[in-house]
């Protein structure tokens, strides 16, 4: 009786490692309708380059896209797939924006030299472009955002170098002390 309930613990313990698994299995085999959505901002004079841009759509399957043009206009881009689950929890965040109904913004900084965002939003009934002059997106703008900002960050990776070439010069400089 004790070694039955010992061997049902285990296969307990053995089917909850295969759980695991066969959960992320499911969730990217679930079917997937397009709709033909795609989701996309680029920011023209952000501090972090001259232009900066993500974008998230399902042409080739879910997949999202990210870029940065430094200011002597060199690109650097990357893209990742996406499962069908995580793109349809950030479309779901900027569905319930409601950018159908959106306009350029009002209640942006509107400086001169603030960054312009620009948004090109579509999918199989609905289509919306508009801009927003901000040095950061006002609500409801920053909803839009936000959910790509995150979604493009999930790859671990750093789009391009953080540090200016004239800054490496002290670099080389400290370490030679």
């Amino acid at each position: 009786m004790r070694s039955a309930a010992l061997t049902g613990i285990a296969l307990a313990i053995a089917c909850g490692a295969c759980g695991g698994r066969q959960a992320q299995a499911d969730r990217e085999m679930q079917n997937f309708a397009c709709k033909d959505r795609a989701v996309n901002y680029t920011v023209t004079h952000h501090m972090g380059g001259s232009e900066l841009g993500v974008q998230m759509d399902c042409a080739e399957g879910p997949r999202l896209k990210r870029w940065k043009v430094d200011a002597q206009g060199t690109r650097q881009e990357d893209a990742r797939g996406m499962t069908p689950s995580e793109f349809d929890d950030v479309w779901g965040q900027i569905a319930g924006v409601g950018w159908e109904n959106l306009k350029n913004c009002t209640n942006g900084t509107e400086g001169k030299n603030d960054p312009v965002y620009k948004f090109a939003i579509k999918d199989d009934k609905n289509s919306n472009a508009f801009q927003c002059q901000s040095v950061s997106m006002p609500f409801p703008y920053n909803s839009l955002v936000d959910p790509l900002d995150v979604a493009a960050q999930r790859s671990g990776k750093q789009l391009g170098d953080d540090e200016p070439a004239e800054l490496k010069k002290y670099d080389k400089k400290d370490k030679q002390k």
